[in-house]
């Protein structure tokens, strides 16, 4: 007994050796292992907040001491008032729509209008929330004294009940985007070479511009109806309608599938098996999800957050979907958040054609 049991013992040991020294030469696994927890760390305990550090305030008025009175009773809040002062309502409405500022006092009406956009329910809470200093006596002056009396006639516009859905569902379209594109695409070329048939293509003469657009165009089609059933489910099950243009937002969509579809492919030429090919697609997938503005406020990361958000696509492609979605933004608008997208998807391609070439040589 005690020898079977000794035997069993040393087997279990063998097999456990055998397994960490695996895990140990697999620098991929490894690195999930290990990487993926201490990236997870790093970007919840320093880049992702719950509210935005700072809120767009635009002041309409002809008068320059009413906006620093505005600043003066807003730097007491907690959260920062980035103030500008325009005298035109229409520039303050088109900076509202293009979601670059949260709230816009118009500050010689009687009485004080205010209007918040209630696109992100957290930062539309927020900006209430600040409002309410406008009407109080500030205890940091000498006299107390408040310009603007209450009630402010707060208007909530483009969510106006505040409602979640709209906000997240609109995001899903780049999320389930970004994921579908990115891994599939990653898998393609990755799966021909795992498979041995990556030879038979290039003995029929396959060349990297034909195989990459041949590998990717079922992918693209793919892409264009799952964002054509996004968008009706939307509508059907949660009630959210697009209030801009829906040819802008299909040109955008299939730009942007163009975009994840080409950093797949580069990634599918990178790896030299399907599962290293998943890894690299999580590893891209983890940071787009977090760093994006999907789910927490842009706003609210620090500098260099925001600076690689800035480099991702679904960054710029949440700008627009939720743009034409809620806020109906103008086409130069859309067009100036898609040249981030199209740069991306040049250089992702260029890339991935190049690599292309040196697999299909055989290099």
């Amino acid at each position: 007994m005690s020898g079977g049991g000794g035997s069993l013992g040393k087997r279990i040991w063998a097999l456990a050796a055998k397994e960490t020294l695996q895990i140990v030469r697999d620098r991929a696994t490894l690195g999930m292992l290990l990487g993926v927890p201490l990236i997870q760390m790093l970007l919840f305990g320093f880049a992702i907040q719950l509210t935005p550090r700072s809120l767009g305030v635009t002041v309409v008025s002809q008068s320059n001491d009413v906006a620093a009175a505005v600043d003066q009773l807003l730097s007491v809040r907690s959260v920062k008032a980035e103030i500008t002062v325009v005298k035109s309502s229409d520039a303050a409405w088109r900076e509202l729509r293009r979601g670059r500022i949260t709230v816009v006092i118009f500050a010689d009406e009687s009485p004080v209008r205010v209007l918040v956009d209630a696109t992100d329910p957290v930062s539309a809470n927020q900006a209430i929330a600040m409002m309410d200093g406008l009407t109080q006596r500030p205890s940091n002056t000498p006299d107390g004294f408040s310009p603007f009396a209450a009630p402010l006639n707060i208007e909530k516009k483009f969510n106006p009940d505040l409602r979640t859905q709209p906000y997240l569902v609109s995001g899903l379209l780049g999320l389930i985007l970004t994921m579908t594109m990115v891994m599939m695409s990653a898998l393609s070329l990755a799966r021909e070479r795992e498979r041995g048939t990556l030879e038979g293509l290039v003995a029929v003469g396959a060349r990297p511009l034909s195989l990459t657009i041949g590998k990717l165009a079922p992918y693209l089609l793919l892409g264009v109806f799952q964002g054509a059933a996004v968008l009706c489910l939307a509508q059907m099950a949660f009630d959210v309608h697009v209030a801009g243009s829906i040819a802008l937002l299909a040109l955008c969509t299939v730009l942007f599938a163009i975009a994840n579809l080409a950093l797949g492919f580069l990634f599918s030429n990178l790896a030299s098996a399907q599962m290293p090919a998943m890894q690299m697609t999580f590893f891209f997938f983890l940071p787009s999800s977090l760093l994006s503005g999907f789910m927490f406020p842009f706003s609210a990361m620090p500098s260099w957050a925001r600076s690689i958000g800035e480099l991702l696509p679904l960054t710029h492609f949440l700008r627009i979907a939720r743009g034409v979605m809620l806020r109906a933004v103008d086409a130069e608008y859309v067009w100036r958040e898609a040249m981030p997208i199209a740069a991306f998807a040049f250089t992702a391609g260029v890339v991935s054609l190049l690599y292309c070439q040196r697999r299909l040589k055989g290099d």
